[in-house]
C-alpha cells in the first residue's frame, strides 16, 4: 500500500506531516486530504491576507501530487 504525506497551510503556518499515511490509491488519499480541508475550515475559515486554506497531497518520494485549496472570496457590491 503507498504511503501518503500532506503539508497544511493554514492561518497560523504552513506544517508538513512527517508521518507517512498508507491509502489504496490516489484518489482515497485525495479524499482524505478533503476531509482535512474541511475539518481545518470548520475551525475557522480563512483569514486575510491570503484569504486560503490549503492541504498538498505528496507521494512516498514526497513529488507534489495535487493541492486541494478553499479560497474565501469578498465581492463588494
Amino acid at each position: 500500500m503507498p504511503k501518503f504525506y500532506f503539508q497544511l497551510f493554514d492561518r497560523d503556518a504552513v506544517g508538513a506531516t512527517e508521518t507517512g499515511y498508507d491509502f489504496d490509491s490516489v484518489e482515497a488519499a485525495k479524499a482524505e486530504a478533503r476531509r482535512v480541508l474541511a475539518e481545518m475550515a470548520a475551525e475557522g475559515l480563512p483569514a486575510a491576507p491570503l484569504n486560503m486554506l490549503s492541504v498538498e497531497l505528496f507521494d512516498e518520494s514526497r513529488r507534489p501530487l495535487a493541492e486541494i485549496r478553499l479560497i474565501l472570496e469578498e465581492i463588494s457590491k
